[in-house]
């Protein structure tokens, strides 16, 4: 499958798209089909600035990386702590990746239990969500009304 993004391309049917052909583990591709479905139904704008910021995230990994990971977090960057429980409840990497997901779920997912290398792709990852999205440790985009 083509998961090449084009200017103009629907950002949330390509996420739904890319979600729904990837293997993941634990269950995260039905998870985030129910947190799109969820915001689809709650909050359609910002379901559409997730979709974008998932994008965004795939196009800042480069093609060396695997984009799953930056996708998952980007997508899931501006839910709240009650949807972090509900959709990410078995989802550590991408909890701990999210600077307030792994400030108000917590997690045992912490720099000396984890590899190096996973560590540092937790914080490029994050340091990527601050660029794409504002979100860094207590301040999202959506709640200073970036769309």
């Amino acid at each position: 499958m083509n998961l090449e993004q084009r200017d103009g391309d629907d950002a949330v049917a390509w996420v739904r798209t890319a979600n729904a052909r990837w293997l993941v583990h634990h269950g995260l591709r039905e998870d985030a089909a129910d947190y799109l479905d969820h915001l689809a139904a709650v909050d359609p704008g910002r379901l559409k600035r997730s979709c974008d910021i998932a994008r965004s995230m795939v196009q800042r990994c480069g093609s060396a990386s695997d984009p799953k990971p930056w996708f998952y977090a980007g997508l899931f960057s501006l839910a709240t702590a009650e949807e972090g429980r509900r959709f990410l409840a078995g989802h550590k990497f991408t909890r701990m990746a999210i600077p307030e997901m792994a400030e108000a779920l917590g997690s045992d997912f912490t720099p000396d239990r984890v590899g190096e290398a996973t560590w540092a792709l937790i914080e490029c990852i994050r340091a990527a969500l601050e660029e794409v999205a504002g979100v860094c440790g207590g301040s999202r985009a959506r709640e200073h009304g970036a769309d």
